[in-house]
This record gives C-alpha cells, structure tokens and sequence, in this order.
C-alpha cells in the first residue's frame, strides 16, 4: 500500500468509527452527515465519494464488524501453539465486540436492511464452520471431549441463537449483554468448560 491510499484508508476508517461513535450516541435517524463530516474532521463530499449515502456507510460499517470476527477468528486457527493460550485468546475474541458496539444499533440496523440480513446469516454460517474446526482442533489436542458429537454441539449453538436472536428487542434481556463482555465470557466459557469436561460427566 503506497502513502496514498494508506491516506486514503486511514480517512475511511476514521468516518467509519465517527460514524458509529455519533449513531451509538444520539441514534442513527437524529445523526447526519455534516455532523459525521465535522466530527472526523472531512468534507461532506468525502464521505459521499466513499460511502454514498448514510444508509449504505451504515451497512458498510456492520459488514466491516462482521468480516473483522471473522477475520479474527481465522487468524487464530491458523496460530501455531498451545491450545489452552487459543482458548483464551478465543474468549477474548468473542467478548471485544460486546464491549465495543451497541447491540441495538447492530440489531436494529440488519432487520431492517435485507442484504445485511442475508450477510449476517452468511456470517453466522462461516463462524460456525470455523467454530467446528476449532473444536476438532481442541479434540485432536485432547482438551476437548471426542464424546460430544457434532449434532449435539450444532444444535446447542441453534438453540442460542435462536434464543438471542428472538430476545433482542425484548429491552430486559437486551440491556443484559449490551456493553457486558464479562457476561459473555461468561457463557463462552460455559459452553467451552461443557466441552472440556464431557467426557467425564458422561462417565458419572
């Protein structure tokens, strides 16, 4: 990347992240583009030539989120090393973005844009596909239960995310994992310990 467009995707990113600080505060419908483009300090212009409109910088920043997790993940796989230290390091993976984005903006944002729905159903696919492999990979390692089957583990993950999915317009539940990263490593590490210790709770 040569200095211009290292330029050029560093003022990208910074209306991204103004972008979603100003929707997260005041709501996506209060927040316009002049106040994005004072905040990060750029032309109206600028974000239009990058972005279009405000309803598609919006979608572009939840597909950057999503293929950032993603990303992570792979990353990870791919990390030589003890499985215990991925274990952690997966953990806190799941947990930075609870900490960093707002559920009802995210929420909110993929119902009610069908291509996002469709990207973010995409997404779930290829998480889940790599959370299979980093669960062979704990089996192989020995750390994870070879007694617990695949459609046992696939369909506990369908029941909470249906569980999820269903509750986040309840504002109770919701108001549960919003900005809690400690509640979600929580249950990751409960649905990790489950696989850790299968093998022998199936032998009580």
């Amino acid at each position: 990347m040569n200095g211009f467009e290292k330029r050029r995707n560093d003022k990208k990113k910074a209306i991204m992240q103004t972008a979603i600080e100003l929707f997260d505060q005041y709501g996506f419908e209060k927040v316009s583009m002049t106040d994005i483009a004072e905040k990060a300090h750029v032309s109206r212009a600028s974000i239009y030539n990058f972005f279009e409109s405000k309803d598609n910088l919006r979608r572009i920043i939840i597909k950057d989120i999503l293929d950032d997790s993603v990303g992570r993940v792979q990353k990870l796989l791919e990390e030589q090393g003890n499985f215990i230290d991925k274990i952690s390091k997966y953990i806190q993976v799941r947990t930075w973005y609870y900490g960093r984005y707002s559920l009802q903006f995210f929420v909110d944002t993929v119902e009610g844009d069908p291509e996002l729905r469709q990207y973010f159903d995409n997404f779930t696919a290829d998480h889940r596909q790599l959370l299979m492999k980093f669960i062979d990979e704990g089996r192989q390692s020995g750390i994870f239960s070879p007694d617990i089957s695949d459609t046992a583990i696939e369909l506990y993950l369908d029941i909470f995310q249906s569980y999820y999915l269903h509750n986040m317009h309840n504002r109770e539940i919701r108001d549960r994992f919003e900005r809690n990263p400690k509640l979600v490593q929580e249950l990751t590490m409960l649905f990790l310990d489950g696989l850790i210790h299968g093998q022998n709770n199936g032998n009580v």
